[in-house]
């Protein structure tokens, strides 16, 4: 391993899998699942629905985890795809861009019930950052994080140096902002989560595209370096720097999930930084024995169980049953009463989420032992 010139000799693709890549992707599957179930309920804990708007919990962390982990992904992927020619390797990606993008979009349909098509969504966002990033696939780390570095920093520019008819340059506040100003402008109020914008709207694309990136420079930072203490040395003190800053501008450009602000990304890039290097030390160097191994299943078919789990969220709240007194009662009424019954509402709705989530475990397990892997 070494250098030539202005490129990068690549280390060669290692033939055993990194475990703790498909366990990080499982337990942000699960992760996704567990607060997508307990969405509907007014008794879910704090911790697991998302912040008001300023400030960060562990339902604000999910969805950043699997993009930070898509670029890390991104890098091993396009390193086993380097016999192909650049037009199989394009050809092959703009094809899987374009899929999420419109299942996506197919999945707000549907679950709309078919009256309002929201065009931002999870997998749209994952798809458009995954296509800014992708061109920087096989870079220098240091060049991934420049450019990592930029689009923060022009994001924040935006936020803080850009104003609207009738919103001041700097204003961050819930509705009146120019994030959601834009949104409303270019993707009118009939595909917005709401008339107040989108979460994952169009300014949300230059900072996901920097998680991925910041995912993607420490995916190549474990390809090109030695899988030594040294490189994990690196890594968590990084992943600790990049929490700090994060820390450091939150007073002026505060962490904010759904504003998907620079303080934001960099707290849950520094996070997930640590949080991989952890498990990559546990599993792929220690090679210690593995109490995570029930995610691997989940991580190996994490879109497809994931794309399953949102299309089924409606037949889990349909009524396909009745009590004693013939009220129509669905999967849902049936288990969360019963759970609030035994252990009070906000641990019963816990409950829910749990079992939700051992239910597509049990099916990504299932497609595991029949070694049926769905990818686009």
């Amino acid at each position: 391993m070494g250098e030539k010139g202005s490129g990068v000799i690549e280390a060669p693709v290692k033939k055993r899998r990194l475990v703790s890549l498909d366990v990080f992707r499982g337990l942000a599957v699960a992760a996704m699942i567990f607060v997508n179930a307990m969405a509907f309920s007014e008794f879910t804990p704090e911790i697991f629905e998302h912040a008001a708007w300023n400030g960060i919990t562990f339902a604000d962390l999910v969805f950043p985890s699997f993009l930070f982990i898509v670029g890390v992904s991104m890098a091993y992927s396009f390193a086993a795809r380097s016999g192909d020619s650049k037009r199989q390797l394009w050809g092959h990606f703009i094809f899987r861009v374009v899929g999420l993008f419109l299942i996506g979009v197919g999945l707000n349909w549907f679950t709309s019930s078919f009256t309002m098509v929201r065009i931002p969504g999870v997998l749209q966002l994952i798809a458009l950052a995954s296509l800014c990033a992708a061109p920087m696939a096989r870079s220098k780390p240091r060049w991934i994080l420049l450019a990592a570095a930029i689009l923060l920093l022009v994001h924040g520019f935006i936020l803080l140096g850009v104003g609207a008819p009738g919103i001041p340059a700097g204003t961050l506040e819930k509705g009146n902002n120019v994030d959601d100003w834009l949104d409303l402008q270019i993707l009118t109020p009939n595909h917005t989560i709401d008339a107040n914008g989108d979460p994952e709207g169009i300014l949300s694309i230059i900072t996901a595209t920097a998680l991925v990136l910041l995912g993607l420079c420490v995916g190549r930072i474990l390809q090109l370096r030695d899988h030594n203490w040294k490189t994990m040395g690196i890594l968590l003190a990084g992943g600790t720097l990049t929490i700090l800053i994060g820390l450091m501008i939150s007073p002026v450009l505060p962490i904010n999930k759904q504003l998907w602000t620079s303080s934001f990304i960099l707290v849950c890039a520094g996070i997930g930084t640590l949080f991989l290097t952890l498990m990559f030390s546990y599993l792929d160097i220690k090679r210690w024995p593995n109490l995570l191994f029930w995610a691997i299943p989940m991580g190996l078919n994490a879109l497809v169980i994931y794309i399953l789990s949102i299309a089924c969220t409606i037949p889990m709240h349909m009524d396909f049953f009745t009590n004693m007194g013939e009220v129509p009662l669905s999967f849902y009424d049936i288990t969360t009463s019963r759970f609030m019954e035994m252990w009070g509402p906000a641990e019963g709705m816990v409950a829910y989420g749990l079992l939700v989530v051992f239910i597509w475990l049990v099916v990504a397990s299932l497609m595991h032992w029949r070694r049926i892997y769905i990818k686009l």
